[in-house]
């Protein structure tokens, strides 16, 4: 008796594991097939830091960089740089990081 209730709960326990090691297999392979995507469209990129995003955006635009942040440019990634100018006026230079193309809104 002992023998057939610790056979079946070995079973029980072989059954309720497998999936579980399944799904972890999988989804490690689904996060590493995210992360070299995300690899190669960073390669793929032209500006691939907000510090490039700041240089690019003063090279063309004098002022004070007052704010940097991810943003979506044209459909593109890209960076929204917040400037300060020299004559007191706030505006906004978009920074298209698959073209590298800078423009003020």
């Amino acid at each position: 008796m002992k023998t057939a209730l610790f056979t079946i709960l070995v079973a029980l326990s072989l059954c309720t594991a497998s999936p579980v090691m399944a799904a972890g297999v999988h989804g490690y392979t689904a996060l590493s097939a995210v992360a070299m995507n995300a690899n190669k469209q960073q390669q793929k990129l032209k500006v691939s830091s907000k510090e490039q995003a700041v240089q690019l955006a003063k090279r063309q635009y004098r002022g004070k960089v007052l704010k940097v942040q991810s943003s979506r440019v044209n459909g593109n990634p890209g960076y929204s740089v917040k400037l300060l100018s020299n004559d007191g006026v706030v505006f906004y230079v978009k920074v298209d990081a698959k073209t590298g193309r800078v423009s003020r809104n």
